[in-house]
């Protein structure tokens, strides 16, 4: 056995359990994952692997071994044990979290305690121990969590107690207290044992479970999946049988074996219940907590046990059960007395009707009834050596033990003695009848042999011949009989039947326990195992039919068994019951229920009104029976009989047929009206209803005899069809006084009933035939109900107008249960036919008085507005709350319907709307009084006291999804900013539902059911069966968890104050904490509520509130411990996916200590009481499992890979710290790096899996994001290198896909948005865009809702489409398209990012600046293609048009390939080319951005061609794009410089343009560029006709002209550009002619601005910007201007050169006087400070040369050039004044903008620091001052 016990699936190795790496998969996780009803972690690789494990299976084969006892000295456990806990395998540490030795010693504890061997004890307490955070979660509330959660609530002490049930406020314990004592040795070995506990009783559940899915195929509470037939079949497998033998075939003698084995189970956990004190010997567990627990487990364990042996029996049921297996269970019972002493222990209570149940069903099951009486019947033969039948002995002991039980009047025995009786009775008859027979064998005998004269002398040497026959007739029981005195009369049975019927006890007992075997949420058993035990109570009352016929009693006890599950409200919900196991199936094809019950109820109908009706409304309902339905539909169309009481009036109008014969049988003399007219109504017509009469020659007959004063009631053979009469009944009850009523009024409940029936009626229907054909067919059978019901009714009336009718009355009734009950059943019907008729439902709403209006309350209050709710008043409340639900519902799932127009169904009249008569207006109506009505019943369930806790807990679990619904379909999708959406008319309620949670005034009272359901949540119940009730309670916290998810994010979602529900649920976040740790099914939604508080509370001004501190240190460490897990060891996706996402909000959004606690691993008390820094990360924080998992992250699920890396770029992000210690860890790096290397094209990828491409480039997004802060940081340090050469070698998934956002549909979008708008006219698929109120991922519910569209569309048969290629696909693949968008988008973005870094830490990589011109050009050509007019791809235009700029700036200092640049340019010219109205609004942004590239890629290309080639190619490459170069220059020139500068001179005189200065500087920037290309002097001519052809000329000096009245708050600067513009131009010689010509200096001198250029104040330090800016239009545009038009005309145009020089004396003398050395001046102000700047610099140096030129001219041409007055020389004194005190030059030196600033602050060159220079301004300045020297010291030549 030892080598078996080394399964490292059941228990791994022991140090990566202790290290965190592994979880074991404990018996609680198996069993609740096989309780799991979505089916997904029973579908865990995880568990499948578990369980079809060979050493597990034996612990199912062999169940005593699972917990088996040690084995003393020679225990083959033991020598395991050490070896799985010796250091070598597991290694300790000093810091090590976890010791060895007190494992060890806990599991030696823990097997000398309980009794258990060591490795069972060692697998125990390493589940203990990875289960600490959530037994911290889970355990005593501290004082400060109580006082939080009141405070939340606005409760005191006393109010809490009844507000917030099961909050223990009786704990004072601090929080540092309970985990003092936590951490003690004795709390430690508690929790070991009540884990062992827990451990028992999860082992029996799985169990139980397995045996189920074994033997019915599935699991209790989830369909057949791929991972249960695998389990199925390994264990099938594994027991030795086979899943393809038949039922029938079974294996008894499998089954049998193991079912003596469950009861030897069973009786040893019965005996475990009491002897705790002898098994546990520390003192520490003797206390009486720990004795409930271990009663609790015991029996829960016998349960589960007898439940498997339940199961196995009643597969076994072809042979009869063997005698010693009988005797072992009568035996248990008897020495047990039944578990009568159970009673005793309240805390038990309910445990014992389980208990109760399966004995009395294993008892009777055992009996096998049907099986025994056939037998003795002589039907069938039996093997009497093996079954029990054939044994005395056991059947002696059956007998004693329940004669027994029954005179101890226990209430368990009751049904078996009631079954015990046909057997008794069969075994007695059987024996009277062979003993008359041999009677009359031995008379026959004596006469013969008296005839023949024989003498009756026996002789010696023979046998009697009649002892003969004796012998050969003995039966097996013979024996049992005799000895129990029953051979002659039959006294023990008749006691046990007049024990079993007396006062109807055993059908009280049947009834009793056919709630406790139902479906609803008060039963503890599966619907499977429940329906079983309910089919053998059934032929309980099949057998003993012959003693009890059918009464009253019977009837009940036989509805009661087919009702559980059958009801109304259960007719939706999925059904996974095989036909075989559901008794209303069985019931449908068992003839002799049918005959006996069935049709002697129709027998007695409608006088006898109940059952009948209850049996057809019970019997419809199922739905996989689908013939047998069908049946009883016709035969309530075509009833065959009908039983009344004669009316007196009629009494003797009928004659007997067989007078001579006592059969009552008569025929009538003439006809019966059931609804005769009253005298007052009969001139009103009648043709149009069907008179209901009982024609005349009708046979029937009497049912009771003649009695001279009582009523005769009779049954008349007349086919007629009930619906209609019922319809009809209901009709007359309305007005009584309009008719005699010959079948009599019906009563409350009689109403209740038949309008339950027709609304059951109608829904089955509904609901069978669309899951059979389709929406259209179900709507179709459902109206053929409504028509049959409606037929007998006037013509301006209906059933629906009947049961509305009704309704109403009983609304304003008292409300008694039968009334009650009335309106339950008119809810239900409301409910079934609104699907048919919403139209008439809701304008029916919009008039009741159920719901309030405007003009009165609603009834609904008064009728439930009692502080205890009766059983009555709960189920009218939930139907009329789920009626609610569904108009809700019914509301937004018809929103296109009501607006659009489609074709109608074949079978529908082409006229036909159901949805006529219903406006916005009304469903508004409706909407808000439901949302009223809600409200005030969620806010009143706290105070209200219930039948019990789970009907509170149902009524908040439907109630709360309604008020969730109304918010998230009103503002879950389409546009807000939208007058009207599609669910407009739900907008007034959502906004007061919203409002009733998060205005200041709306109190505590209505967070108080939400409060109270997170305790109830956070204490759940430990307890194994009740699997409905659990469920319940897990929708319920789902369903408020939602609701409180969706309150906080709606506020944010509209940027609403959500104060004081915040800091409510702030307050109540650690029971949010222990909801996580309460079951893995509550981790989602809380998870998801605590991330909306995170976010919400980040988005306040001030310090946002704590999370953390709210939490506590206890609970957040043990909070974050769980999480930390990460749904270990099932490790599904989804749940994985919510918690990385978690950690995200937490490091995003301001929680400081909390965000430290992830990345760290450290709390801040941690790092207090330590000596480690915050920032130190330890082994077992988020930060390193993050890392540790991106090693690998190829091999992890996509989805948790892409919430990784969310996590960890958002660490980077917010926490830079984080970056050094990623840099500790060169594995994740790898990881990453490896994984871009593989990663195909997208463009590839997306053929095949559009998702895939998705998520890929979703990653590698990440990932850019996460090198280019590495990188980023790195470069801070100058340690870039290194890293940034390796990434450079990586990028190619990058340079393919990181800038071609190619996977953009425009078809698939355009062709899908215009052919959904053709076929629903009334909306656009505009309104099914999701909204920011929900997080969304990238998937097929990406963009659009598609789970909204999929209801809202359901209607039209185009949405699915005839091969599921409809309009739903279109959706899925446009949002998976849009994912994949959105993915390529983040990659450009993370690209741009990482690229941009790349060129920062490798400036001279040669292969980086040629990738990133390559980049760049992709950018250019990728805005070529059209993508859409999406604003985000307007978006993405600019980006790539900044990221090419970006990047051309970057290459131009570095002297790039002029080839390259060449080909760039070309490119670039492409695009702009594009750009057909640059100035528009829509696209100037843009294009400014292109200028501004093209600006910076002409100037890259005037610097890649001023450098010499490297080699021959390159220059090959330079002389090929030379010519290329220069055209693209020139059309340059033309459409962007000289056309563009008249655009924008014309726009700007246009007060509605967006036109800048900037504009016209960036185009004078271009030209300059342009300009400077080599070659292009050659070009002149063609400038000069392109600047001719669009004017240009004209068109600067008009704007100059104008600039004064353009200018901005007195700034001229329009005549700085315009002037500017010239300049450029003029620098070419002929450009500079043809100004001159076109008389460009008198423009100068005659516009407007010249009187201003001409006023004493133009300094460069005016106090104004107006004379500033006319200083800058001298300094820099005239003077320059003036020089180039010397230079290039020479003496010509001297003249008027120097007279525009004349015309500005104050400029040309206070040019002089800047320079004025210190002191040199008398007339110069004291106070007066001299600065110099690099502009007044220039504007001396140009003047100097255009006045030596001058006056060089002037001295060959005195009288033609007139001198101008300007003091060179005193210039010259005072240059050499200021070149020679550099200090003070340096000290006086005005940086003029941030351009010069930047010059001062930098360094010189060479040249500038051997010249003394100290800055870069400092050079440029002195360099111009010595120009300006060299020049005025010449001499005239």
């Amino acid at each position: 056995m030892a080598p078996l016990l080394v399964d490292k699936v059941y228990l791994p190795d022991l140090e990566p359990c202790l290290k965190g790496e592994t979880a074991i998969l404990s018996w609680r996780l198996v069993a609740l994952a096989l309780a799991d009803n979505t089916g997904h972690r029973q579908s865990s690789q995880t568990i499948v692997d578990f369980l079809t494990n060979p050493q597990v299976q034996t612990f199912f084969t062999k169940p005593s071994t699972t917990f088996e006892a040690p084995a003393g000295d020679n225990d083959p456990y033991k020598q395991t044990f050490e070896t799985r806990t010796s250091a070598v395998q597991v290694t300790p540490t000093p810091n090590d979290k976890y010791d060895v030795a007190a494992i060890k010693e806990d599991s030696v504890w823990l097997s000398k305690n309980a009794r258990i061997n060591l490795i069972a004890a060692l697998r125990v307490v390493l589940i203990e121990f990875q289960s600490r955070a959530r037994s911290q979660l889970t355990g005593p509330v501290s004082s400060q969590d109580n006082s939080s959660l009141q405070e939340a609530a606005g409760a005191t002490n006393a109010q809490a107690s009844s507000i917030l049930p099961g909050l223990n406020l009786t704990s004072t314990r601090d929080a540092v207290e309970i985990q003092t004592d936590f951490d003690k040795l004795e709390s430690r070995r508690r929790r070991i044992f009540e884990f062992y506990l827990v451990e028992r009783r999860y082992f029996s559940m799985t169990t139980d479970y397995i045996f189920t899915l074994m033997l019915q195929e599935s699991l209790p509470t989830s369909p057949v999946t791929n991972a249960t037939t695998v389990i199925r079949n390994s264990f099938l497998q594994a027991f030795g049988l086979t899943s393809a033998t038949p039922q029938s075939e079974a294996p008894a003698k499998t089954y049998h074996a193991l079912v003596s084995q469950y009861f030897t189970l069973v009786t040893g956990s019965i005996n475990n219940i009491g002897d705790m004190g002898s098994v546990a010997q520390d003192q520490i567990l003797h206390d009486v907590d720990l004795q409930k627990e271990w009663m609790k487990a015991f029996l829960e364990e016998a349960i589960h046990e007898m439940t498997v042996a339940f199961q196995l029996l009643d597969l076994a049921n072809q042979v009869l059960a063997p005698a010693e297996l009988l005797q072992q269970w009568f035996q248990f019972l008897g020495d047990t007395s039944f578990l009568n002493q159970l009673e005793a222990f309240e805390d038990l209570s309910d445990l014992i009707p389980p208990v109760y149940c399966l004995l009395c069903a294993i008892s009777l099951t055992m009996f096998n009834i049907p099986r025994v009486i056939q037998y003795l019947e002589g039907e069938i033969d039996v093997d009497s050596q093996v079954e029990y039948i054939g044994s005395s002995e056991a059947l002696e002991l059956v007998h004693e033990i329940i004669m027994a039980a029954v005179e101890r009047n226990i209430s368990p025995a009751i049904p078996v003695a009631y079954g015990w009786i046909p057997i008794l009775h069969g075994m007695w008859r059987s024996y009277q009848n062979r003993a008359e027979k041999r009677d009359a064998l031995q008379n026959q005998k004596a006469i013969e042999t008296y005839d023949s004269g024989t003498a009756m002398i026996p002789g010696a040497g023979r046998r009697n011949s009649a002892g003969s026959i004796t012998t050969i007739d003995k039966s097996s029981y013979d024996d049992f009989l005799t000895n129990t005195q029953m051979e002659k009369e039959i006294k023990p049975a008749q006691f046990l039947a007049e024990a079993a019927t007396s006062e109807g006890r055993v059908f009280s007992i049947i009834t009793r326990i056919a709630e406790w075997l139902g479906t609803s949420e008060h039963v503890a058993f599966a619907a499977s195992v429940g329906s079983r035990m309910r089919l053998v109570l059934l032929d309980l009352l099949k057998a003993t039919y012959t003693y009890v016929p059918y009464n009253a009693e019977s009837v009940t006890a036989l509805i009661s068994l087919l009702s559980p599950g059958h009801d109304y409200w259960n007719l939706s919900k999925p059904n996974n019951l095989l036909p075989r196991q559901d008794i209303v199936s069985c019931t449908l094809t068992d003839g002799f229920t049918l005959d006996t019950y069935f049709h002697q109820a129709l027998n007695r109908y409608p006088f006898e009104f109940a059952p009948f009706s209850r049996l057809c409304r019970i019997l419809s309902c199922a739905t996989s029976s689908g013939e047998k339905l069908v049946d009883i539909v016709n035969l309530l169309q075509k009833t065959p009989t009908l039983v009344f009481v004669m009316p007196a009036y009629h009494f003797n109008q009928f004659e007997l047929i067989h007078e001579d014969r006592d059969d009552d049988m008569f025929e009538l003399l003439e006809d019966i009206p059931l609804f005769p007219v009253v005298s007052s109504r009969k001139r009103i017509p009648m043709d149009e209803e069907d008179p209901f009469i009982v024609p005349a020659r009708t046979t029937g007959v009497f049912m009771n005899t003649a009695s001279a004063d009582g009523p005769r009631i009779v049954r008349v053979e007349w086919e007629h069809s009930a619906l209609a009469l019922l319809g009809k009944r209901l009709e007359a009850t309305l007005s009584p006084k309009l008719y005699q009523l010959a079948l009599g009024q019906l009563s409350p409940d009689d109403t209740s009933e038949a309008i339950s029936l027709i609304g059951t009626l109608i829904r089955t229907e509904t609901l069978r035939a669309s899951r059979a054909a389709g929406d259209a067919e179900g709507s179709e059978a459902g109206l053929i109900i409504l028509a049959e019901v409606s037929r007998a009714l006037p013509r301006n009336k209906d059933i629906i107008s009947i049961v509305c009718e009704i309704l109403d009355i009983y609304l304003e009734g008292e409300p008694g249960d039968s009334s009650l009950a009335v309106l339950t059943a008119c809810f239900q019907f409301l409910h079934a036919i609104l699907p048919l008729f919403p139209g008439r439902v809701w304008s029916y709403m919009a008039r009741s008085a159920a719901l309030s209006n405007d003009s009165s309350g609603g009834r609904l209050s008064r009728l439930v507005g009692t502080l205890e709710l009766s059983n009555a008043q709960f189920d009218f409340l939930l139907s009329a709350v789920r009626v609610f639900s569904n108009l809700v519902d019914s509301a937004m799932s018809s929103s296109v319907q009501r607006k659009a127009v489609t074709k109608p169904s074949p079978r529908q009249k082409a006229n036909e709307n159901i949805w006529l008569g219903v406006s916005d207006k009304i469903m508004t109506q409706i909407t808000v009084s439901i949302s009223h009505a809600v409200v005030d019943i969620f806010e009143s369930s706290s105070t209200w006291k219930f039948p019990s806790e789970v009907h509170r807990t149902i009524l908040i679990r439907d109630l709360v999804p309604v008020m969730n619904n109304v918010i998230t379909y009103t503002f879950g999708i389409d546009d807000m900013t939208k007058r009207k959406t599609l669910t407009t008319p739900l907008e007034i309620s959502a906004k007061y539902v919203i409002d009733s949670f998060l205005s200041p005034a709306a109190g505590s009272l209505r967070i108080q059911p939400l409060l109270a359901t997170l305790v109830a949540a956070s204490q759940c119940p430990n307890t194994t069966l009740y699997a409905n009730g659990r469920q319940a309670i897990f929708d319920q916290t789902i369903a408020v968890l939602g609701l409180a998810t969706t309150l906080v994010r709606v506020a944010n979602f509209f940027d609403r104050s959500s104060t004081t529900i915040e800091l409510q649920l702030f307050k109540a976040t650690p029971f949010v904490a222990r909801v996580c740790a309460a079951n893995d099914a509550f981790r989602k939604p809380a998870i998801s509520l605590l991330e909306a508080l995170v976010v919400s509370a980040g988005k306040t001004t001030g310090e946002p509130p704590s999370l953390l501190g709210y939490l506590g240190p206890r609970t957040s460490r043990a909070f974050l411990q769980l999480l930390s897990t990460l749904d270990r060891p099932f490790d599904q996706a989804e749940q994985v996916g919510a918690i990385w996402r978690f950690f995200s909000t937490i490091v995003r959004n301001r929680q400081q200590w909390m965000a430290n606690c992830l990345l760290t691993g450290k709390t801040p008390r941690d790092v207090r009481e330590g000596h480690d820094k915050t920032s130190q990360t330890s082994s077992d924080s988020v930060l390193t499992s993050a890392l540790g998992r991106l090693s690998s992250i190829s091999s992890i699920p996509t989805s948790e890979a892409l919430s990784i890396l969310d996590f960890l770029t958002s660490a980077q992000n917010y926490w830079p710290w984080t970056i050094f210690n990623l840099q500790k860890n060169n594995e994740f790096m790898s990881g990453l790096r490896s994984y871009v290397r593989e990663l195909k094209s997208s463009s590839i990828t997306s053929k095949t899996d559009v998702l895939q491409a998705s998520n890929e480039a979703r990653i590698a997004a990440y990932i850019a994001e996460t090198f280019a802060m590495q990188l980023f940081h790195l470069r801070q340090m100058g340690q870039a290198g290194p890293l940034a050469k390796d990434l450079a070698q990586d990028l190619d998934y990058y340079l393919r896909d990181g800038v071609l956002v190619s996977g953009y549909n425009n078809s698939l979008h355009a062709n899908f948005s215009r052919n959904f708008s053709n076929q629903y006219p009334g909306c656009t698929l505009e309104n099914f865009k999701r909204t920011l109120l929900e997080p969304r991922s990238l998937g097929f519910e990406y963009y659009y809702a598609l789970s909204f569209a999929d209801r809202m569309l359901q209607f039209d048969p185009g949405w699915i489409g005839p091969r599921n290629n409809g309009f739903k696909s279109e959706m899925e693949m446009a949002n998976a398209n849009l994912s994949l968008v959105d993915a390529q988008i983040a990659l450009f973005h993370a690209w741009e990012y990482l690229l941009l870094e790349l060129s920062n830490c490798l400036p001279h990589n040669d292969a980086l600046k040629k990738q990133s011109l390559q980049v760049a050009e992709q950018c250019l050509e990728a805005n070529q293609s059209n993508q859409g007019h999406e604003l985000i791809f307007e978006r993405l235009t600019e980006s790539r048009v900044n990221l090419a700029l970006m990047l051309v700036q970057r290459v131009v200092n570095n002297t790039p390939s002029a080839g390259d640049v060449a080909q760039l340019l070309t490119t670039l010219w492409a695009t702009v080319s594009t750009v057909e109205e640059p100035y528009n609004k829509d696209s100037i942004l843009l294009y400014r951005t292109l200028l501004k590239l093209l600006y910076v890629t002409l100037r890259a290309q005037v610097s890649a061609s001023g450098r010499n080639p490297k080699d021959t190619a390159e220059k090959l490459a330079m002389n090929n794009s030379a010519a290329a170069v220069s055209q693209t220059v020139l059309s340059i020139l033309d459409r962007v410089v000289a056309g563009g500068f008249r655009t924008l001179v014309s726009l700007i005189h246009d007060s509605e343009a967006i036109i800048f200065p900037e504009d016209i500087a960036i185009l004078t920037a271009i030209m300059q560029a342009c300009l400077c290309i080599p070659g292009i002097s050659q070009s002149q001519t063609q400038i000069v006709n392109i600047m001719a052809a669009h004017d240009a000329v004209h068109v600067a000096v008009s704007l100059y002209s104008w600039s004064d009245k353009l200018a901005d708050k007195g700034d001229p600067i329009y005549g700085e550009l315009s002037l500017l513009f010239l300049l450029e131009l003029s620098a070419l010689p002929l450009v500079a002619e043809q100004l001159a010509c076109d008389g460009l200096l008198n423009h100068l001198t005659s516009a407007s601005m010249a009187s201003y250029l001409s006023r004493p104040n133009v300094t460069p330090f005016a106090d104004t910007v107006g004379p500033q800016r006319c200083y800058s239009i001298w300094a820099k545009a005239i003077v320059p201007l003036l020089l180039n038009v010397t230079t290039s005309l020479g003496q010509t145009i001297a003249p008027e050169v120097a007279y525009v020089l004349n015309q500005f004396p104050n400029l040309m003398k206070s040019s002089v006087e800047r320079f004025e050395a210190l002191g040199g001046s008398r007339t110069q102000s004291r106070n007066k400070s001299s600065y110099i700047t690099l502009l007044s610099v220039s504007e001396v140096h140009s003047l100097a040369l255009i006045t030596r030129v001058l006056g060089v001219f002037r001295s060959n041409n005195t009288r033609d050039v007139p001198e101008v007055e300007w003091d060179s020389q005193g210039l010259l004194e005072n240059v050499e004044f200021w070149l020679s005190t550099r200090k003070i030059l340096r000290e006086r030196l005005l940086p003029l903008g941030p351009r010069e600033a930047e010059w001062k602050a930098m360094p010189p060159s060479d040249i500038g620091k051997a010249a003394g220079c100290e800055s870069r301004l400092e050079e440029k300045v002195v360099e111009q001052l010595e120009a300006v020297r060299a020049v005025l010291s010449e001499d005239l030549e």
